[in-house]
């Protein structure tokens, strides 16, 4: 073969789309329909349907597939044949206060519940009032009061008497402190007296002491009575309010129960009812909650708080009833955020009783019954986060509490946990998944369902219809500037550069987008009317242009003769390679001049990157293949003394990769045989131990940025680069370097063997290998094993020395 014989026609890799095939095909209307995601929509398809416990959705992707905007689309289209969506919300707990119940209700029923609880109550407050008004409840009462009031002034005027008889008189005195105390006085000629007088007495001889002492005895002992009088007095008058409140309580019991009727025959869940009951039991133990003496329209004045706040609703959640499943995307995720808290007050006056109207839900709560999205970077940053949900998604229970930390005050109260039934959907990388995928066995068992995104799809008729559809769609919604055929072509060929194959299209639609925003920019400035090819291009130009500094710089250095790198003529051991940079927003392909030294020895192939500890694994993997190939091929018959070392020649960064690899080959072969290769042929491709050559990537921007180089030094027409066979597909090139293949000022060559890259390197045949293990005479090869063997022949006689 010749080599002209593997030079790629134009034909070989254009792959523009015109604009007449777009004029065909334009017409559709865009729909909702996700472009070239089957894979993943049938799993979101499957994880949405599937609401058994562990059918969470894990979805990966590259970003700008549009993840999210199809994740929220299939969600939100969600119908499914059953839909059991329930309110939840808190209510107090009268028989254990520090723990507040956790009640649920029907979609939309827990809004009319609070409204029913609220007229209940407002109802009992005017039963209350009526009934203490009632003429039947007021004579009761005063019956009551009035038959206490006797028995009680008889018990103090029968008590009174005794003492006027034995010579004493309750008496009123006024303490140094302003308070009223209760005393029992002797009487002196019927006035009542001190005993520090009736000494005064004994000592003017009025009195003898021993009059005195009988005094003293008795005023003790009445004053031993008349406690007991009061504290019976006071027992009596409890037991007063007690039947008073008896009274009260049997009075409007029937009216209470009816109420409670009618609040509970409007629900049929079973708790609800249940609370419902004890909410009768606990008005009528505290009905003087209800008394306008005792409250004001913002709570009670003395402890600052609403005395009738034991009977709210804290609703967390409350649906719609329009048969749609909530989804909840959540944005700015954080602990509180997403599993809720309870807000805790500093005033030392507020009722903690009444914290449970302070638990405030998180989005776990409001996307129950539905769909909870998150992004996985969010979630993977927070430890605590990741590990609660988890807890929540195994057990399907969540537990309400302030978040932990060392600076945050913990509520004294503990909220019933509440049933969650809720389907998580994290969006996150591949490395994300494989990293929990591998090293969480708790994982795998809830997120079941893997939803992938390709990057990728098949270029056909049906795929160019929807790009189209979504141009329209973007240049219309954002009013942008319509479109013209040749724009949209352009825009689509954009789309297979991105894609980095001639037989697909990219979806990552949000650069599309961009690139559409931006062109609409750059026609506004030039004055046109629509987007056009022109615009297009000028704004992919701008953008490389805005990006490729370092690119220029570099090249600038080699035509400088700074870095020494040739793109013509003929060398020995040298070879240019090509390698990618890239900035991950903007990559560029460089050549690199790649050069191998050889010499008899027992060294074999060093690496000097790795001796230096600038090469990754993969390029040493490579090294020990080219040694491998080396050995296989030249010294079968014969012992591989060679000592040969393979450089990156002015690098000074990390090297890694294969793609290179082939590169290494052609020079330690020329280095060997002494035979040059051209210079202004640049290489690129990996190898394998038997010689054939292997695809690589950013095939298309190493070959414009060997293009670069030589339109900067100057065209030779004989310059070009040469690439794996298989990578042909990859050639997505640009107009520029593309025009330039057609006017024959650049070339491509694709080669499969190591055998064929050496023909086009060295113009000389490779030569194939004889039954006999040699090599046809005059061949490269034959001169490659010829002097694989002297340096053999010579190490075995240096070392019989």
């Amino acid at each position: 073969m010749s080599i002209s014989d593997y030079r790629l026609s134009p034909n070989q890799i254009d792959y523009y789309i015109q604009a007449d095939k777009v004029q065909k095909l334009d017409g559709a209307e865009w729909g909702r329909q996700v472009i070239g995601q089957p894979r993943a929509l049938e799993a979101l398809t499957m994880g949405t349907a599937i609401r058994a416990k562990g059918y969470n959705v894990f979805v990966t992707g590259s970003s700008g597939t549009g993840r999210r905007t199809t994740v929220m689309q299939v969600l939100s289209r969600y119908t499914p044949a059953e839909l059991d969506l329930r309110d939840i919300f808190y209510v107090y707990n009268f028989a254990t206060p520090h723990v507040p119940k956790a009640l649920s209700l029907p979609a939309g029923q827990a809004r009319m519940f609070k409204k029913e609880l609220h007229n209940f109550i407002e109802n009992i407050k005017k039963l209350i009032t009526m009934q203490t008004e009632s003429a039947d409840y007021k004579k009761q009462k005063t019956e009551c009061t009035e038959a206490w009031d006797n028995e009680e002034n008889s018990r103090l005027a029968s008590f009174e008497a005794e003492l006027a008889i034995e010579g004493f008189q309750v008496v009123q005195l006024q303490t140094e402190e302003g308070q009223t105390a209760t005393d029992i006085l002797p009487l002196l000629n019927g006035t009542p007296v001190s005993f520090e007088e009736i000494q005064d007495e004994i000592k003017k001889g009025n009195i003898d002491q021993e009059r005195f002492e009988q005094l003293r005895e008795k005023y003790f002992t009445y004053m031993d009575k008349m406690k007991l009088l009061f504290v019976d007095l006071k027992r009596g008058r409890k037991q007063l309010d007690e039947k008073l409140d008896n009274l009260r309580r049997s009075s409007i019991r029937p009216l209470i129960h009816s109420e409670i009727q009618i609040l509970s025959a409007h629900h049929e869940d079973e708790k609800v009812n249940n609370w419902i009951q004890e909410l009768e039991q606990d008005v009528l133990n505290h009905l003087y909650l209800f008394s306008v003496s005792d409250q004001s329209d913002t709570g009670h004045a003395k402890a600052g708080r609403t005395p009738l706040s034991r009977y709210g609703i804290n609703i967390l959640s409350s649906h719609k009833r329009d048969g749609k499943v909530p989804v909840i995307f959540e944005s700015a995720l954080s602990y509180i955020n997403l599993f809720g808290t309870i807000e805790i007050s500093n005033d030392a006056q507020s009722d903690h009783k009444n914290t449970y109207l302070k638990i405030r839900p998180g989005s776990l709560v409001r996307a129950s019954g539905g769909f909870l999205v998150l992004q996985a970077e969010d979630l993977m940053q927070d430890e605590e986060c990741w590990h609660a949900l988890k807890r929540v998604l195994r057990s399907g229970r969540l537990e309400i509490q302030t978040p932990p930390g060392p600076f945050v005050n913990q509520s004294s109260i503990k909220p019933e946990a509440l049933e969650i039934d809720v389907k998580v959907v994290i969006i996150g990388g591949e490395m994300v998944y494989d990293i929990l995928y591998q090293n969480d066995p708790e994982f795998r068992k809830l997120f079941k369902i893997h939803a992938e995104f390709d990057a990728t799809m098949p270029l056909n008729d049906d795929t160019i219809r929807d790009y189209i559809a979504f141009i329209r769609k973007i240049t219309r919604e954002e009013e942008l500037r319509e479109a013209s055929p040749s724009g949209i072509a352009a825009a689509i060929n954009y789309g297979i550069r991105l894609a980095e194959h001639k037989h697909r299209l990219s979806t990552t639609f949000s650069q599309l987008a961009d690139l559409l925003r931006e062109a609409d920019y750059r026609a506004a400035i030039e004055g046109r009317k629509e987007i056009d090819a022109a615009a297009i291009n000028k704004s992919i130009q701008t953008r490389s242009w805005l990006s490729d500094m370092p690119e220029e710089k570099l090249a600038e250095m080699i035509v400088a003769g700074e870095i020494i790198l040739k793109v013509e003529g003929e060398c020995v051991g040298r070879v240019n390679g090509l390698a990618v940079h890239d900035r991950g927003y903007y990559a560029f392909g460089l050549p690199a001049v790649i050069s191998a030294q050889v010499a008899p020895g027992e060294s074999g192939v060093i690496n000097i990157e790795g001796e230096s500890g600038l090469s990754g694994e993969i390029y040493d993997k490579a090294v020990l293949i080219v040694e491998g190939f080396l050995r296989s091929r030249y010294a079968r018959t014969f012992p591989l003394n060679v000592a040969a070392s393979i450089c990156f020649e002015q690098s000074y960064s990390a090297v890694e990769g294969d793609s290179a690899s082939s590169t290494a080959v052609y020079a330690l072969l020329s280095a060997i045989s002494g035979i040059p290769l051209r210079q202004d042929i640049a290489v690129t491709g990996s190898v394998n131990q038997m010689g054939q050559i292997q695809t690589v990537g950013g095939v298309s921007e190493k070959v414009e940025g060997f293009y670069r180089i030589c339109k900067k030094a100057g065209f030779t027409k004989t310059q070009g680069v040469m690439i794996p066979k298989q990578n042909i597909v990859n050639l997505v090139l640009s107009p520029e370097v593309l025009q330039a293949v057609h006017d024959g000022s650049f070339s491509i060559y694709a080669v499969s063997t190591i055998d064929e890259g050496l023909e086009v390197l060295t113009g000389k045949a490779p030569g194939i290998m004889l039954p006999n293990k040699t090599f046809e005479a005059d061949s490269f090869n034959s001169l490659v094993a010829k002097e694989l063997y002297e340096m053999s022949k010579s190490i075995k006689v240096f070392s019989s020395l």
